[in-house]
């Protein structure tokens, strides 16, 4: 089949793409790889390819077009690792030991270090692998309190939130007093835009807070509209990136209901003032969750000189998740918040309204181990 010339554009901007992945993988891993011959193939079963006689390195138009890019990155990333094991180790590894230690210095998730006919052809998404029965159960005790935090009741709703936040607690104490093996993994937020919002930056920092992940503003290639755009990471064991997902698309769906019901009510002038409504919300949410936290006894209560909440301390000491980081992003720069100006009477309002929001439902639990705990 004949190629169109759009189908050309594509395939030339996707060789751009690859050559600029090239050389930002080889400066954030600090490896010196000489810049290959870069081809888009139209093999179907095989989504990469390293030949070291002509010094090339293919990628499948098909991986291209039926995953996303960060897929398509890892595949890539593989096969650096083929490179670098003839152009730096100068030798004939297969996917043996030098195979092994090129994709360590490279980063290459373990699940994309198989050969060709082990490397998925539908790559896993966490949400549908096997969890712990222990934490299968936790999360679902999770669930039931959430549920009951629809409660009209504002005691009981409380009451149910605190008890539930503190399963958690629990959950990510044991495993680091335990030294307890566990799953690290990742999940991209991607909106499509260009930049990170500032109420977004505000939802991560409750996250980092209160729910034991990591956050990483990165930045990701669109293959089918040839654009760059900005994107969230959350990092952590693949039950507290569950539970952190959700709650991230939970606190934008709220935020949007909280305000169609602040514009029916409040005076005409401040309808223009949606983003101090919106950080409003959010302060006043998180006031609550740290009103709560300040009340839970356990040994490894923040000290007043050190982090503020139990999940920045656990995330600035684990050290399974700062390695797991580190591979991800082995040059991190770290951003500081400038704050914003606000609309005040509005800003007050959502703060209000933040005050009474309360994480419920959201959460669903199938069969035995496996499944979506948490449906954002």
């Amino acid at each position: 089949m004949t190629p169109t010339p759009e189908d050309i554009g594509f395939e030339r901007a996707w060789v751009r793409q690859l050559y600029q992945e090239h050389e930002a993988i080889c400066w954030h891993y600090g490896v010196n790889l000489s810049r290959p011959m870069i081809e888009i193939s139209n093999a179907r079963r095989e989504w990469g390819a390293w030949d070291a006689r002509t010094r090339t390195l293919r990628i499948s138009s098909f991986l291209i077009h039926g995953h996303s890019w960060d897929v398509t990155l890892n595949v890539f990333k593989h096969e650096m690792a083929h490179q670098m094991v003839t152009d730096r180790f100068g030798a004939a590894d297969g996917h043996g030991p030098v195979f092994e230690k090129s994709c360590d210095m490279l980063g290459v998730p373990h699940e994309f270090r198989g050969s060709t006919g082990d490397l998925p052809r539908r790559p896993g998404d966490f949400r549908d692998q096997k969890m712990a029965a222990g934490n299968v159960r936790m999360l679902d005790r999770v669930r039931k309190l959430l549920s009951l935090a629809r409660s009209h009741n504002e005691h009981e709703a409380l009451l149910a939130m605190e008890k539930a936040h503190h399963l958690i607690e629990k959950y990510n104490i044991e495993r680091i007093e335990q030294d307890q093996a566990a799953r690290f993994v990742y999940a991209i937020i991607h909106h499509r835009k260009k930049r990170v919002e500032n109420y977004q930056r505000r939802i991560c920092g409750i996250l980092t807070a209160h729910f034991f992940v990591d956050v990483v503003y990165s930045h990701l290639y669109h293959p089918l509209d040839c654009q760059t755009y900005r994107t969230i990471e959350l990092l952590g064991t693949m039950e507290n990136v569950r539970m952190a997902e959700y709650v991230y698309y939970f606190l934008l769906n709220q935020m949007d209901v909280l305000w169609k019901g602040h514009q029916r009510t409040s005076d005409p002038q401040s309808v223009g003032n949606k983003r101090s409504y919106r950080l409003g919300v959010l302060k006043g949410f998180q006031d609550k969750l740290d009103q709560q936290a300040r009340k839970q006894k356990h040994p490894y209560a923040p000290q007043t000189d050190g982090p503020d909440t139990l999940s920045a301390l656990i995330c600035a000491t684990d050290r399974r998740l700062m390695a797991f980081r580190n591979m991800r992003f082995p040059r991190l720069s770290r951003y500081r918040d400038r704050g914003a100006r606000v609309h005040y009477e509005t800003y007050q309002a959502g703060m209000s309204d933040g005050r009474r929001i309360r994480i419920h439902k959201g959460i669903e639990h199938r069969d035995g181990n496996q499944g979506k705990l948490l449906n954002p």
